[in-house]
């Protein structure tokens, strides 16, 4: 079996009760997915988190896979996605090997996974090694509206009721108005949501890129959650602050979670030797792939570091983060985004199942999923 073809496919999402306020409510923003073919008429689909304001983040990885990764992958075999990841990494070296490069790398490395799966009629978690478990307990992950502390806590209480392991909020609705920017309300939003959501169901804070804390803020606010139970505060400082991250987890009794913006698994060996995290939040759609994550959740397994998987942008990363999840032994929670969006609700033909909270592994080879084409000739753009 032989590749045959790539095709990046920008998306593009609008919420216009929000018109003209970027990426407000983890809707309105660009995506990218990837087709990619063979000579056997297999395809598989592949993902890149790209939901930069302009566009500019999805148009770039689409060119770099076009211009760059397209003739690299062209006829080779798919099955040996590992051996294909090492070339492509290798190739990176003039895009700078993070950021861009590697989720264009993250599309086509997932898509390779799906598609051996389907040549080999197994389901991508049996492929990874093997199947754990049937389905994945969830945390229901929402934002902050820091206009209505009383309505943001009625979402949580939904969903601790529906038997979801624990609710993450985060952000704030809008980035004029975030959470972490007056300590009063959000000490006061916090107390509702554990009020609301009772004390048997994890709540998770989600600091988000709206605000830029110090680390001896971080250290104030991740003793005020403390007080509510908090399972971990995440994303408290800048990304590249990792020194600053050991001091916060150093400083704290409740875990400090991060990793989304981390990249390949050499950023997580660095977080990992500095202590930087209690929790590794990897993401499939931008640290190379599942099979790049797969390693990371490897290592974190050997350091005996907890990690769950960041899943916030569309369904074809939910299938992935599904897979990596019931594929490893210590794999216990997945993110399971809440906030209406067609990219998340619409793109597949069938429905992610969720049983008393728990997400189900879809029967089917590969990720099991069947993008809606209807759906997705809405979305695309350019």
């Amino acid at each position: 079996m032989k590749i045959t073809n790539v095709e990046p496919m920008v998306l593009y999402a609008q919420d216009d009760e929000y018109e003209g306020e970027a990426n407000v409510g983890g809707y309105t923003g660009y995506q990218l997915v990837v087709r990619v073919d063979t000579d056997e008429g297999i395809h598989g689909w592949g993902e890149a988190c790209v939901g930069s304001e302009n566009g500019e983040a999805a148009y770039a990885v689409k060119e770099l896979i076009e211009r760059g990764l397209l003739p690299r992958v062209k006829g080779e075999n798919p099955i040996e996605f590992r051996k294909i990841w090492e070339r492509l990494y290798e190739a990176t070296y003039w895009y700078g090997r993070r950021g861009l490069a590697t989720f264009a790398m993250s599309a086509i490395d997932t898509a390779l996974v799906d598609i051996a799966g389907k040549a080999l009629d197994l389901r991508a978690c049996q492929l990874l090694g093997g199947q754990y478990r049937k389905e994945i307990p969830l945390y229901a992950s929402l934002l902050f509206d820091m206009d209505d502390p009383e309505g943001t806590a009625k979402k949580g209480e939904k969903y601790a009721r529906l038997g979801y392991a624990g609710t993450k909020f985060g952000w704030g609705m809008v980035p004029s108005k975030p959470f972490g920017a007056d300590f009063a309300k959000d000490e006061e939003i916090v107390s509702l949501i554990r009020e609301r959501i009772g004390p048997k169901t994890w709540l998770m804070v989600d600091v988000g890129r709206y605000v830029n804390w110090t680390v001896p803020y971080a250290i104030k606010m991740g003793r005020m959650v403390q007080k509510y139970d908090a399972f971990w505060l995440e994303e408290a400082l800048p990304q590249d602050d990792l020194d600053g991250y050991a001091e916060l987890a150093a400083a704290l009794d409740v875990p400090v979670a991060m990793g989304e913006e981390l990249y390949t698994v050499y950023d997580f060996d660095d977080a990992i030797k500095r202590k930087s995290a209690d929790v590794l939040q990897p993401d499939a759609s931008k640290m190379g792939g599942i099979s790049e994550m797969k390693r990371v959740i490897e290592l974190a397994h050997i350091n005996n570091v907890m990690w769950v998987p960041h899943n916030w942008s569309t369904a074809v990363n939910t299938a992935a983060s599904l897979h990596l999840s019931v594929s490893s032994p210590d794999g216990f929670l997945c993110e399971f985004k809440q906030e209406p969006n067609p990219l998340v609700d619409d793109l597949v033909k069938r429905k992610f199942e969720v049983k008393d909270g728990k997400l189900q592994v879809p029967e089917g080879p590969g990720l099991g999923i069947d993008i809606n084409e209807k759906v997705l000739k809405k979305l695309r753009v350019g």
